[in-house]
């Protein structure tokens, strides 16, 4: 027993080799006689993995099959035409040069079809907050994304938006024309790429926007409070001002020139005028005040003058008063003199 001990040591320090389970168990129970303490095996190593190698793959050119396949590009070994290797979804793909640019405009135009559905969907369904025609909307939304579908859907939203401005501006409904001009102004912005500082264009219809929010809220009172709604520094300034509504009409404050976002946030909020709790009076004329002076009219067709009245005379006690004497009337020349 003593001997089967040393040999197992014997193998597990100095056997430059692995221990198999059996030989761990039998020396174990050898060693389990003199009191040798038990031994954990050591882990087993990790078994190489091998490298994939790819099935093989004909020649674009000649169909010879090429085994291993190329990794790269590289020339055929039979006709000498150099070969595409390209990878879709974790295939190799052998290509001619002649269909590189075919393969590489497809491979392009898989990547962009969820940003053309995206665009089509967002401009599909501003058309139908305008009232667009539903079998329009339909159509468009049936045919396959590309970018002529997705010019198509623009071009509709826009049309059906200039429509609906049109009627609402007939029928004085200026909050309708403000929603609208608002949500154009904004998607045109985005479409564009959010440049700083917006287009001509967008800036037009963000004033369009901005003079009918104005004619909106006229029927509230004469002012308006701007509202930055934390846009920018230049916003700010404003923020919380009330101007008057005729004085923004003409002046244009909106957007602001300079905003950080390109296209500001900031919008107009109605401001009651004050009501009074009797009625209006008339203002009366200041006693001071001069009366105006009468048009001169023709001796012949002028009226007669009225009696002036009698001065007013201030109230008090008799001994205050005193008459004023009467003027002695001069004779009219040539009349006689009396007695």
């Amino acid at each position: 027993m003593r001997e089967i001990g040393i040999s197992f040591l014997r193998r597990l320090f100095g056997g430059g080799r692995p221990v198999t389970g059996r030989e761990i168990q039998s020396g174990a129970a050898g060693g389990a006689a003199f009191g040798s303490e038990s031994v954990t095996p050591p882990e087993p190593p990790a078994a190489p993995v091998a490298p994939r190698r790819e099935p093989p793959a004909a020649c674009p050119y000649c169909a010879m099959l090429l085994d291993p396949a190329p990794e790269h590009g590289r020339l055929c070994p039979r006709c000498r035409r150099r070969i595409i290797v390209r990878r879709v979804a974790g295939r190799l793909v052998l290509l001619t040069e002649e269909a590189l640019e075919v393969f590489e405009a497809e491979r392009e135009r898989e990547g962009k079809k969820h940003t053309w559905i995206t665009e089509r969907d967002r401009w599909l369904a501003l058309a139908r907050g305008v009232s667009a025609p539903p079998n329009r909307i339909a159509r468009l939304g049936a045919m396959p994304p590309s970018e002529a579908v997705v010019e198509a859907s623009k071009n509709l939203y826009l049309a059906a938006a200039e429509h609906a401005v049109r009627t609402a501006r007939r029928d004085k409904h200026w909050d309708e024309v403000a929603r609208i001009r608002r949500e154009q102004a904004a998607a045109l912005f985005h479409a564009s790429g959010s440049p700083i500082p917006p287009s001509e264009e967008v800036v037009a219809l963000h004033r369009e926007w901005s003079a009918a929010a104005l004619h909106s809220l006229a029927g509230s009172g004469a002012q308006v409070e701007l509202v930055a709604g934390g846009c920018c520094t230049i916003c700010k300034r404003d923020d919380g001002r009330a101007f008057r509504i005729v004085d923004e009409l003409w002046t244009q404050r909106l957007p602001h020139a300079g905003c950080s976002k390109g296209l500001c946030q900031c919008d107009w909020w109605p401001v009651p005028d004050a009501k009074t709790g009797g009625p209006r009076v008339r203002r009366r004329t200041a006693p001071h005040a001069a009366p105006a002076a009468a048009p001169a009219l023709d001796s012949a067709a002028a009226p007669e003058p009225a009696a002036e009245p009698a001065p007013a005379v201030e109230l008090g006690t008799a001994g205050d008063v005193e008459p004023e004497p009467e003027a002695a009337a001069e004779p009219a020349p040539g009349a006689a003199p009396e007695g």
